[in-house]
């Protein structure tokens, strides 16, 4: 049992036995200690093989005093035994340690090929996983692309013949209350201007969608045009607003710091871009009111329209331009109905025309300051 035990010893632990030399296997155990790190055989050990030349050596000593001398003295004898057994003690001790330092060195560098073959294995194991993620990934955003391509082409043909029957109506709407077909009864006009306010708020709509889905597919739909007047924009803005805003007791003020310049820009674009701002800032405004501030100043005009309303949560702001058909908790509470697109619209606008836009608030019921800034010149 035993011996069972010794034989299970690994290379380098105390007790191993080298089983590929007769002496140790015979003996079993390590004649010295530097057997438990050998797996030599018997006859390619360094040891033996020194005891091997020193007995020749011993012999040819000998042998050459008895031919000069014609006798051997016992201090020869002496001395020669002396010296083989002083040099065989160190040579010992000296090869013991060369054997041991061979023997961590060895370990440790199989213990490294191991540690590399293992990491070698682990960065495949990673690598065709990230193979097969990338593949996954990239399949599902081809798919993601083809379907928002069939949406983006979807919404344009579907809004082209909503736009086109609706176009049509206005038509007839206008030569109705023109009295073309025969004078009208004023009860009906008044149905009809309300059916009409109707239709033009659904053409609005419709124009909307159709500026997101240009706006998703890349086309640059400014057509700009020299000499634009913003401080006259955003009065007209607040005109076609006086009534509504007077029946609410709302006040507007347009502040300019210095001379506001002309700018190049799409007043057909910018205008209903900036009327979408007014216009929230006037649904959220239960009392006080709207100040605008126009200024100019590196070659760019800013916009400052700050409301008196509900003031939007930290958590609304990041997020206030970047989402269509989506509106934030604070205002879904405030009004229930609202499309989720005008905002978005109004940065996309900006955005085209080389601006920024972006809104400050201190929290909810502290009131919204939305502000633009605009190039005099350049134009993306």
């Amino acid at each position: 049992m035993a011996q069972v035990d010794k034989n299970l010893k690994k290379l380098g632990e105390f007790g191993y036995v080298n089983q590929n030399c007769w002496l140790a296997k015979s003996l079993g155990y390590p004649p010295t200690k530097r057997c438990q790190y050998c797996q030599s055989r018997f006859g390619e050990c360094l040891f033996t093989r020194y005891l091997i030349v020193s007995i020749v050596l011993i012999a040819i000593i000998v042998f050459a005093v008895y031919i000069l001398e014609g006798l051997v003295s016992k201090g020869v004898i002496i001395s020669v035994f002396a010296l083989v057994i002083v040099y065989g003690y160190f040579f010992d001790k000296s090869t013991e340690k060369i054997i041991e330092a061979n023997f961590e060195q060895k370990k440790a560098k199989d213990a490294l090929e191991k540690l590399n073959c293992e990491l070698e294995a682990k960065i495949k194991e990673q690598t065709r996983h990230i193979r097969e993620a990338y593949e996954v990934e990239r399949r599902a955003h081809e798919e993601l692309e083809k379907m928002n391509e069939s949406k983006n082409q979807f919404m344009a043909i579907t809004q082209h013949h909503l736009r086109t029957p609706l176009s049509s109506t206005m038509g007839y709407l206008d030569l109705i209350l023109t009295n073309t077909f025969g004078k009208v009864p004023k009860k009906i006009a008044e149905i009809l201007v309300k059916i009409k306010g109707a239709t033009q708020g659904e053409i609005k709509i419709v124009n909307d969608l159709l500026d997101i889905s240009a706006f998703q597919m890349g086309k640059n739909v400014l057509q700009a045009e020299d000499d634009v007047d913003l401080e006259q924009m955003i009065k007209e803005i607040f005109d076609s607003q006086a009534i509504e805003m007077k029946e609410r007791g709302l006040y507007s003020k347009i502040d300019t710091e210095g001379d506001i310049p002309l700018i190049f820009a799409d007043k057909s674009k910018l205008t209903p871009a900036l009327a979408n701002i007014i216009d929230n800032a006037i649904k959220y405004t239960k009392e006080g009111g709207i100040t605008t501030t126009l200024k100019s100043e590196n070659g760019k005009v800013f916009i400052f329209i700050k409301d008196t309303g509900m003031g939007i949560s930290k958590e609304c702001l990041g997020k206030l331009f970047s989402s269509t058909f989506e509106r934030c908790s604070d205002a879904q509470k405030a009004f229930a109905v609202g499309k989720g697109i005008g905002l978005f619209l109004s940065s996309k606008v900006v955005e085209l025309h080389g601006g920024k836009i972006w809104a400050e608030s201190e929290g909810v019921g502290k009131g919204t300051t939305f502000c633009i800034e605009l190039p005099i010149k350049n134009v993306k």
